[in-house]
């Protein structure tokens, strides 16, 4: 990296820095208004509350990233245009790409951050407030209730009373196990708990009811105090996941979901691959509205601070506007999940590069 790229970023950077402070504090301080009788009636202390928006801040990276960005840079290329060093360097023979070389290798590598953060970070980090929040209104909240799971694939179908999600322990639970034709039961079984123990159950207080091709019973009920099923492979986690809202699936837990439930509605199955579209898509807009703010700090530079600062907001409109648009038509299966996902990334991207081109 020599001198000219060096002083570019040190242009940039601050104050993009400071935009990343100033809208992660708006929405902090919002979520705060909204929280605070929550935090104060189950008396958090300071340090679980700022825990909380350590978590809280992924979830919101994929909205103020773009943003920032563009502001911070279209901040920098106006002080830049107005100090006439872009027409210098242009006069000297460096090319506008060899300029905007460091904004452009940056955007690439805070897109692949965001993706990483998009992938698996947020999720992981929205799913723990989510439930942090759950918690202060019920102590209980760390135990999921009253679950059904049916695989068709083995046909087998779960009722359980409850479900641990700190041990990964069931309590109260009936596993019904049918024929491969699909009809016919081949047995029942009721275990008071159940744990997971080296990939597969240990059944503890088992009551377990055979039944002979016909779907009849077969044979007196049999008890065991505990009972190993190490064909039954079902793990906590994929329960978990049949219970969990897809927002707060990693990508790799929504690949392996529609691995695993290959006969999942088409809604479902649309949901799901509109978000892993979404969650590869949308942080390359980091990289787009950089490219972006290059026209927009031109045209700032030119007419004065207030077009640009317009223009900027205008786009942040308009991205917000085309993400959540385009998630509706894909989650309503009116477009195709690449499309939904892709969308706002490609024209916004395509805008950027015709501006851009008209500036040469």
């Amino acid at each position: 990296m020599n001198i000219l790229d060096r002083y570019l970023l040190k242009t940039f950077l601050m104050p993009w820095l400071t935009c990343l402070l100033g809208f992660t504090f708006l929405f902090v301080i919002v979520d705060l208004v909204e929280s605070l009788d929550d935090f104060v009636e189950a008396s958090v202390p300071p340090m679980g509350v700022a825990l909380y928006y350590i978590r809280f801040v992924p979830s919101i990276w994929i909205y103020i990233g773009p943003i920032t960005l563009l502001l911070g840079l279209l901040y920098a290329l106006y002080q830049l245009t107005r100090n006439n060093e872009i027409i210098a360097m242009r006069a000297s023979g460096i090319s506008l790409y060899r300029v905007l070389f460091p904004f452009i290798l940056l955007g690439i590598v805070v897109s692949l951050a965001s993706m990483h953060i998009s992938r698996t970070v947020a999720p992981r980090n929205l799913s723990w407030t989510s439930q942090f929040m759950s918690r202060l209104k019920n102590p209980d909240s760390n135990r999921l209730f009253q679950l059904r799971y049916r695989d068709p694939d083995t046909g087998r179908t779960w009722d359980i009373e409850s479900l641990d999600l700190d041990t990964h322990s069931l309590t109260d639970v009936t596993l019904i196990q049918r024929r491969p034709d699909g009809e016919h039961l081949e047995y029942v079984l009721r275990a008071m708990r159940a744990v997971w123990i080296d990939n597969y159950w240990f059944f503890h207080d088992v009551a377990i009811q055979a039944y002979n091709e016909e779907g009849y019973v077969f044979g007196p009920l049999e008890h065991r105090a505990v009972l190993p099923k190490q064909e039954i492979n079902e793990s906590p986690d994929r329960i978990i996941r049949e219970t969990m809202s897809y927002d707060f699936m990693t990508s790799r837990e929504m690949k392996i979901y529609l691995h695993e439930r290959p006969s999942i509605s088409d809604r479902a199955r649309a949901h799901l691959r509109t978000q892993l579209h979404m969650r590869n898509a949308h942080p390359w807009l980091c990289l787009v509205t950089m490219l972006m703010a290059v026209p927009f700090g031109t045209q700032t530079a030119r007419k004065g601070v207030f077009v640009g600062v317009f223009l900027c907001m205008f786009l942040f409109f308009g991205l917000f506007f085309m993400m959540n648009l385009f998630k509706a038509l894909g989650l309503g299966m009116k477009v195709a999940p690449w499309i939904a996902g892709w969308a706002p990334t490609l024209v916004f991207g395509s805008v950027g590069a015709v501006l851009l081109r008209k500036l040469r």
